[in-house]
């Protein structure tokens, strides 16, 4: 029988309240009380830490960070340093691994598999590059990649750049890889499509990749998300 993946569209929204409402679908997805879920959202500028970072990848003193109104958090997925911004698309999958795959090498591999068949159809021919992780074209990056794993629950995923700022991306050294170029969809193909039309092609991905319905999600969101920070 084919496992549903629901999803969830949060809309811009700050990292750390959909975080903390990812760690709630986590519970519940581990009590077995919902179903696979994947949660979109766009950020304000944020740079992450994931649990390997270094401190000596962001490039600017956080004074000035500050000043350009991006904010640093640290995070429990795996990696280094990462940017999210408006115009990126961020996708959490909350998925319980053994209905899906037999190994994290399988499911990363599936993962970066929806991004690069995403890509196709706007007509980028993406790919991976040995010791690095994400989904890169012409030598760029365009999608960071960065999961954990929790009894048996997923937690993070990845991040498409449709149409960010790229000078943003100067603020720090990507996943800790010196000379990293940074690109977009926009950048490749001289058109914005819109997050929209990015997040239906992902999600199609999604279901096709991982051989389940995809259906929208029927978690009362507004319960359980925390009130936004003063």
């Amino acid at each position: 029988m084919a496992h549903p993946l629901d999803w969830i569209d949060l809309g811009r929204v700050g990292y750390e309240e959909a975080f903390a409402l990812q760690l709630h679908l986590h519970a519940l997805r581990r009590a077995g009380e919902i179903a696979d879920t994947i949660l979109i959202q766009e950020n304000p500028p944020v740079i992450t830490l994931g649990r390997s970072a270094s401190e000596a990848n962001i490039l600017r003193p956080r004074e000035e960070l500050q000043k350009l109104g991006v904010s640093v958090i640290e995070v429990s997925r795996g990696g280094d340093v990462s940017y999210h911004g408006p115009g990126q698309l961020v996708v959490s999958a909350i998925m319980r691994l053994r209905d899906r795959v037999s190994s994290i090498h399988e499911y990363l591999r599936l993962i970066e598999q929806v991004v690069m068949d995403t890509l196709s159809g706007y007509g980028i021919q993406a790919e991976r590059v040995d010791g690095a992780s994400g989904v890169w074209t012409q030598g760029r990056k365009i999608a960071a990649v960065g999961i954990a794993i929790s009894h048996g629950v997923t937690l993070h995923g990845l991040a498409v750049n449709v149409d960010p700022d790229l000078s943003h991306f100067g603020l720090i050294r990507p996943c800790g890889l010196e000379n990293t170029g940074v690109t977009s969809i926009a950048a490749i193909t001289g058109s914005d499509p819109g997050l929209i039309d990015v997040r239906d092609r992902l999600l199609g991905e999604f279901g096709r990749v991982f051989e389940g319905p995809v259906r929208p999600s029927g978690v009362d969101v507004a319960r359980l998300m925390p009130a936004p920070k003063e």
